[in-house]
């Protein structure tokens, strides 16, 4: 009987050590290679997409959530830079941004379809966007402030921006006969 009690407080230890010991993440370890991923451009090495498959299969729901944002963020600032270096670049230097932009936006696919356990490689995967919609989307509630009409203009100056550059992008690509990768 004192064997079996033993063996109960062993495997309850066990049990508990597991519950109770700190999670190791590997978010931060994704994230990077996340990055690497875009800011080189191109077609992804097939083994740095199977080992983002890897982690992203092993995460729990709330690491995926930091992968998702930091991911989608460092995209925002990428594409920020990219726009802000191809309309201050000289026009020779021009098809070269659109080129490498062109080659950052395959990479960008590949990697939310590996971001996403539950995708459909057949479907657009959703691109990430400035401000985000859902739950917390900037819906007009009875709490909001009023509009500053100084934010308001220079919200409405940066979409014009990036749609310029959207239209400079499809333009190349269409001259190029290279089609865009779609996104939702």
């Amino acid at each position: 009987m004192a064997i079996i009690a033993i063996l109960l407080l062993a495997v309850l230890a066990a049990v508990a050590g597991w519950w109770f010991w700190p999670k190791s993440t590997q978010v931060p370890q994704t994230v990077a290679l996340a990055k690497s991923l875009l800011g080189n451009g191109g077609k992804p090495d097939n083994q740095a997409i199977r080992q983002v498959v890897t982690s992203v299969d092993r995460m729990p729901r709330e690491d995926l959530f930091q992968l998702w944002r930091a991911v989608g963020e460092e995209w925002l600032r990428l594409r920020q830079e990219a726009i802000d270096r191809y309309f201050t670049a000289p026009a020779a230097e021009k098809p070269q941004l659109l080129d490498a932009e062109i080659e950052r936006l395959k990479a960008l696919r590949e990697l939310i379809l590996a971001l996403n356990p539950e995708a459909n490689p057949n479907e657009p995967p959703r691109m990430p966007r400035e401000g985000g919609r859902g739950r917390r989307g900037r819906g007009k509630g009875a709490d909001n402030k009023p509009v500053d009409e100084a934010a308001a203009k220079a919200a409405a100056d940066r979409r014009a921006v990036v749609e310029r550059y959207e239209e400079a992008l499809a333009t190349h690509a269409k001259s190029r006969r290279i089609a865009l990768p779609t996104f939702r």
